[in-house]
C-alpha cells in the first residue's frame, strides 16, 4: 500500500463517528467524478446537510462585528488577502 493510502486509512480510523456518513459521501462523490476539484467540492457542499444549530451570543457578536467592519469599509479584496498571504 502507497504512503498516500495508509495516511487515508489513518485519517478514516481517526474521525469520529459522528463524521462517518460525511466522509462516506465525500468519497463516494470523488470516486464517481470526472470533475474538476472545484466542481466536487460544490456538488458535496451542496448535498450536505443544513445547519440547524442555533447561533449563540457569541456567533451573534461576531456576526455584528463582521457587518461593522463591511459598513466602516475595514475590508480586503482577494487579491490583496492573497498577496498578503503570498498565494
Amino acid at each position: 500500500m502507497s504512503i498516500l493510502k495508509d495516511e487515508l486509512h489513518r485519517l478514516v480510523e481517526a474521525l469520529p463517528e459522528k463524521k462517518n456518513a460525511s466522509a462516506k459521501r465525500l468519497l463516494e462523490v470523488l470516486l464517481v467524478s470526472k470533475d474538476s476539484a472545484d466542481e466536487v467540492w460544490i456538488e458535496f457542499l451542496a448535498k450536505a446537510p443544513m445547519d440547524d444549530e442555533p447561533l449563540h451570543d457569541d456567533d451573534l457578536a461576531a456576526i455584528a462585528e463582521a457587518e461593522n467592519d463591511i459598513i466602516m469599509g475595514r475590508v480586503k479584496t482577494l487579491g490583496q488577502v492573497k498577496k498578503e498571504l503570498g498565494l
